[in-house]
């Protein structure tokens, strides 16, 4: 018997219903691996392998699971973090990066943003909006491609590339304005730059009137993996600025490791 048959034994209901049972264990299962094999399922919670794999199918149709198109192993999908984040609106990583945040855009005096990767995409979770007559909005759980957004890039370059090829199988990306990049290959040559520079620079890719910056967190597995990013009216967007606020990006994502 597994811990998570214990938890459930502890506290069964007078009339359960096996299929959602069976379900909701391998939703703890999968918040708990980074990997998950029909193998391990149906190990996990004691059922044929065409029964995990039925599971993990429905699962992924509604965006709990998610399957890696080259290992073809499960992981967590967007609507399992969806729903954690709506149960934990005061999450760690928010707590520890609001001040730093606060404090950069009083220094920058644009708008910044703490985001995190869902899927294949940006997810922003916290936002401090510049007091400038003329400044970027915040929408915090606004959504956009991983490949199109400064924090996506900043957040997938922490990737090994064929991690980041198996999560983008087509060559072709799909264009968000006409600025977008359009293809894998200039993803990955992206993402080289990224590594170098220590930051990432989007210029209206998401939103043609803006350009963002944005850089990784140090995790050191203390942390939820996330991006500081700093948008800013894209005629303010000259390359000496992206560079300067690229740099500030930085400074304050080590600040909030510091402070883990």
């Amino acid at each position: 018997m597994t811990v998570l048959d214990k938890k459930a034994d502890a506290s069964t209901p007078n009339y359960p219903i096996g299929s959602v049972d069976k379900a909701l264990r391998l939703l703890r299962v999968l918040s708990e691996d980074r990997e998950l094999r029909v193998s391990d399922a149906s190990r996990e919670i004691g059922v044929a392998r065409s029964t995990a794999h039925r599971l993990l199918e429905m699962l992924q149709l509604h965006g709990f699971a998610q399957q890696d198109p080259l290992t073809r192993a499960y992981a967590p999908g967007p609507a399992l973090l969806e729903i954690g984040l709506a149960a934990l609106r005061n999450l760690d990583i928010r707590e520890i990066t609001r001040p730093v945040i606060e404090a950069l855009v009083e220094e920058v005096q644009e708008s910044a943003h703490l985001v995190i990767l869902s899927g294949t995409e940006m997810f922003l979770i916290d936002a401090v909006e510049s007091k400038q007559a003329l400044r970027v909005g915040t929408r915090v759980g606004g959504r956009a491609p991983a490949y199109a957004s400064a924090g996506g890039r900043a957040l997938l370059a922490e990737l090994p590339d064929d991690r980041v090829i198996s999560m983008f199988p087509n060559e072709e990306l799909e264009p968000v304005t006409p600025e977008t990049l359009t293809s894998r290959t200039e993803l990955i040559g992206e993402l080289a730059k990224v590594r170098e520079r220590g930051f990432a620079v989007c210029i209206a890719e998401v939103e043609l009137d803006v350009a963002t910056v944005g850089a990784v967190i140090p995790n050191g597995d203390r942390l939820t993996p996330a991006a500081i990013t700093i948008s800013i009216p894209r005629f303010r967007a000259s390359e000496d600025d992206l560079t300067r606020l690229g740099h500030a990006a930085m400074r304050a994502a080590r600040r909030c490791a510091g402070a883990a």
